[in-house]
């Protein structure tokens, strides 16, 4: 009864240390060798007050409303104070949208381009204003990025200094 107690401990043991070594591993893959510099383009302490609504002022706007509301809702994930709102459009489609929690003025216009080629992803901070644009010129191909930082109103295309 003991030996048998021993080996099913030792393999629940041996399942449970790779289990958490097998979490430990796998964030490791996918990730980029040379981490965007976030740290270089600082953004404004965050705001804490209650996110405005959005203000819904053109057509397109208006079109989407509620998917800028909810995702204005959550608060500011970029830049100190704004929320950057995603959605999909479609197969390799994506929108977004940039709310400003503080006062709910809504950029949409002059965005990077995304969908003139695959989308891979878009990867911005809270605490920094740089925003990076990740596509692909192939469906399954390597993701390529394009760093922009922004200004208040607009992105402004940045230098990578990774390079």
């Amino acid at each position: 009864m003991i030996l048998k107690f021993r080996i099913t401990f030792m393999k629940s043991n041996a399942v449970t240390l790779l289990s958490l070594l097998l979490l430990a591993v796998i964030p490791l893959f996918g990730q980029n060798p040379q981490p965007y510099p976030f740290a270089q383009y600082p953004a404004p302490a965050p705001y804490k007050g209650k996110p405005a609504p959005p203000k819904l002022t053109t057509r397109s706007q208006r079109e989407f409303r509620t998917v800028l509301r909810q995702g204005a809702q959550k608060g500011p994930n970029f830049a100190g104070h704004y929320t950057v709102v995603e959605w999909g459009c479609g197969s390799n489609c994506v929108v977004f949208a940039v709310v400003d929690a503080a006062n709910g003025k809504v950029y949409e216009r002059d965005m990077p381009p995304i969908n003139n080629q695959y989308p891979c992803g878009l990867s911005y901070r809270l605490e920094s204003r740089l925003f990076v644009v990740e596509k692909s010129s192939t469906p399954n191909g390597n993701c390529e990025a394009q760093l922009y930082t922004w200004n208040g109103s607009r992105f402004v295309p940045a230098q990578d200094s990774r390079r």
